[in-house]
Order: structure tokens, then sequence, then C-alpha cells
């Protein structure tokens, strides 16, 4: 099924790809699973689209904005009391799009091998 994705959103997916972050030998839709993966921005044009492709494709997505952290799986929200560092510690992955230079991401709760 072709559907029209935000271009933000698609060409960090693609980014993810190129750098053999999914699992092509599961079969879509699974190609994340076991994978976390934090997106620090949940706007309507980058946070929520991005945070949609990949938790329907498997993966564990911490959707993090200026006021709140929700866990997302498959689609479904749940509130969480995980912290930023939490769940930039748990992640494999951290994509972030905010868009001042005012927001620091904690770097030194990122770990080894996390892209």
């Amino acid at each position: 099924v072709k559907t029209v994705v935000p271009c933000t959103a698609l060409a960090a997916v693609k980014a993810l790809r190129h750098v053999d972050f999914f699992d092509d030998g599961k079969p879509v839709g699974n190609q994340l699973e076991g994978r976390v993966i934090t997106v620090v921005n949940r706007s309507d044009i980058v946070g929520r689209p991005l945070v949609a492709l990949l938790a329907n494709d498997g993966a564990t997505v911490f959707s993090v904005d200026i006021d709140s952290i929700y866990r997302v799986t498959r689609g479904e929200y749940h509130e969480c009391s995980e912290d930023l560092r939490g769940a930039i510690r748990r992640s494999h992955a951290i994509i972030s799009g905010v868009p001042t230079r005012k927001f620091k991401l904690p770097v030194q709760e990122i770990q080894p091998n996390t892209v």
C-alpha cells in the first residue's frame, strides 16, 4: 500500500536503513522488533509521523516533548515515568529534531554503539 509520508520522517527512516539498523531478515512490520528508539520532537510534521513509522515496524519508541514522555508501541501511546536520561540510556537510536539551540541532549547518557 502506498501512502504519503512527510519527507523529514521518511529521510530519518532511510538514514536508519542506510546504516543497517533495520533487520531485513524479518518481515515488514517487525524489522525493528527489539529495538528502542528515542525521538525528541512531537511535532505534527516530524515527530509524530516518525514515531508512527518506527513503532509500526516493531520498535519501542520514546516520544519526547518539552513536558512529557510517552512510550509508543504499535501506534499505542502509553504515559511513562521514564525521564529523558533513562530513555537515552535504553535507546539503540536517538533522533532529535528540536528547533532551538537551548535544548541540550544529555550526551553522557548515550551508550556505546547507539545510532
